[in-house]
């Protein structure tokens, strides 16, 4: 009985191999299969960067490959199954060929790798810093707009190769319009590298993926504006025309703009404007909670100026004038010479000649006979000129008592 045990034993295990090499053999036999179009990753990358290098990523790098397994699991393998990796470490600058590697799935031969490397231009790493700007999804209801606006960082380091990085024009930071709220609060954004066309560039490394955005949505409100010039332009400046804003907008918390009724500014100062020049405008009294709306950042007053041309005359004794001398009383200048130096734009000063000047002095306070006295020259011309300069500034005057 106990043979007969061990003998069957034996055909139930002769039978299983049998089965089993069945199966294996004909059932579910081993194939080999072409999977294409496989996409190479380049792994350790920062190992270049840390070097000054990085790679010239504007390819796309794909590997056919053949595998060998059971046919119920070759049949339903697919391009995604497998990993293709090229290891950037320790290639140098310029043309390299860098064999490729496959993970592959369990109880999968790998039998061939077309092509077996890739062509990878190592070229130099450069980084730049780029501003960070806040845009919005959508628009704000009339009356409303963003502010006390801060992010952090307000710049960022864009790296990569020379020409993907020379074309970010600005870090974009997109904010969906429903994330501000009228209590300031802060979120984070993901940010994007965009070129001067507004499309992203893609293939570059910022310094890290998002930022922080502080802010509030504020109310609007436009409100008359008070500024004061002082000072005077110099003597060889005139000018022509100035445009001083009349109101500014501003932003802030409802209820504290709602009070305010008028904006003080800082005085603008005359004395060193030699040019047309645009000065911008800068608030003094504006309350906490309340900053220049978008629409008013560049406001500014607008002083034009044009140089003034000078022309000298002179001027002796017997041509100054002496006025208003009593009837019995007569005099003469007894200071040599006068220089007038007249002030007027070009176009004007062209035209002044010595006969449109006229010089005299006022004796109507003097009564009587005297050898010496001074008295203030004064000036009149029938042009319309800035200034009339005399040197000296009073002549020496003889009244004599006919």
């Amino acid at each position: 009985m106990l043979k007969s045990n061990k003998v069957n034993l034996l055909i139930s295990i002769v039978c299983a191999i049998a089965l089993w090499a069945y199966i294996t053999t004909v059932v579910n036999p081993e194939t080999e299969r072409t999977i294409s179009s496989i996409p190479v990753e380049l792994v350790n990358i920062d190992a270049l960067n840390d070097r000054g290098f990085t790679v010239d990523e504007g390819t796309a790098y794909l590997v056919d490959i053949a595998v060998r397994g059971a046919r119920s699991e070759v049949a339903k393998l697919t391009a995604s199954d497998f990993r293709a990796t090229a290891d950037m470490t320790g290639y140098r600058k310029g043309a390299n060929a860098v064999p490729v590697n496959i993970t592959l799935p369990n109880e999968i031969e790998l039998t061939q790798v077309r092509p077996e490397s890739i062509p990878v231009t190592v070229v130099d790493l450069i980084t730049v810093f780029k501003p960070v700007r806040l845009e919005f999804e959508e628009s704000f209801p009339r009356g409303q707009e963003p502010g006390f606006i801060e992010i952090i960082p307000d710049e960022m380091e864009v790296s990569g190769v020379t020409d993907l990085v020379d074309s970010v024009d600005y870090i974009r930071a997109l904010v969906k319009t429903g994330e501000l709220t009228e209590e300031i609060s802060t979120f984070r954004v993901d940010v994007y590298a965009i070129d001067k066309d507004g499309q992203p560039v893609y293939n570059i490394s910022l310094s890290q993926p998002s930022v922080e955005i502080t802010g509030a949505l504020c109310t609007t409100k436009v409100v008359p504006l008070r500024i004061e010039t002082i000072g005077e332009p110099r003597e060889d400046i005139e000018i022509t025309d100035m445009y001083i804003p009349s109101y500014i907008i501003v932003r802030g918390v409802k209820e504290v703009i709602e009070g305010l009724e008028e904006v003080e500014c800082r005085p603008v100062d005359l004395t060193d404007i030699i040019f047309t020049e645009e000065i911008p405008v800068e608030p003094i009294s504006l309350p906490s909670g309340v900053e220049v709306a978008d629409g008013s950042r560049t406001l500014a007053v607008r002083v034009e100026v044009q140089g003034i041309a000078t022309r000298e005359f002179e001027f002796t004794a017997d041509m100054i004038e002496i006025i208003n001398l009593e009837e019995n009383l007569s005099g003469h200048v007894n200071t040599g010479r006068v220089v007038v130096t007249v002030l007027a734009p070009p176009d004007v000063i062209t035209g002044v000649i010595r006969e449109d000047l006229r010089l005299y002095v006022d004796a109507t306070d003097f009564h009587r006979a005297v050898s010496a006295v001074e008295m203030e020259v004064v000036a009149e011309c029938s042009q319309e000129v800035k200034k009339i300069i005399i040197e000296p500034q009073k002549v020496r005057v003889t009244i004599i008592r006919d």
